[in-house]
């Protein structure tokens, strides 16, 4: 088998939550920071991740996160039907800041580290039906001995 064929895997997972962009750090009075809500965020998939059986994932990662967020009550019937087919697309919040709000959440659960992933995308789209589609390609195992010894101590 050549080095450079892969075999890879993949987990899918959908949440049915409002998309929510991660907010700015906050510092406390004694100089540390935070994310506000970061840890609930975690929680929460920290349990799902033990009722699936799912083990960490250690190997190279491609993240794909597709946010569906709520229809805008003030659009028009006709831009709320074009919204919901595809064809208006949400300008807030930034893209960036709402992938790495679940990147965050897996970092320590389902990602030894959201430093494995050396490939991402993130879309946003407007649906009657607020959710986030998360997609995980992960290598069956390390590309290399170098970064094998990076993770596996």
């Amino acid at each position: 088998e050549s080095c450079f064929h892969r075999k890879w895997k993949e987990i899918r997972y959908t949440i049915y939550l409002l998309p929510k962009a991660t907010p700015r750090p906050r510092s406390t009075n004694y100089g540390f920071f935070y994310v506000k809500g970061a840890g609930d965020n975690k929680k929460l998939f920290l349990r799902e991740i033990n009722n699936l059986g799912w083990d960490m994932i250690k190997t190279p990662v491609r993240f794909h996160c597709t946010s569906y967020l709520p229809i805008p009550n003030s659009m028009n019937n006709l831009e709320k039907v074009l919204a919901e087919l595809g064809f208006i697309y949400p300008l807030r919040p930034d893209f960036d800041n709402l992938i790495k709000t679940y990147t965050d959440m897996l970092k320590g659960t389902l990602l030894w580290d959201d430093s494995i992933i050396f490939e991402g995308i993130s879309k946003k789209y407007y649906s009657v039906k607020p959710r986030i589609e998360i997609r995980i390609e992960y290598m069956e195992d390390f590309d290399s001995d170098f970064n094998k010894k990076k993770i596996v101590k």
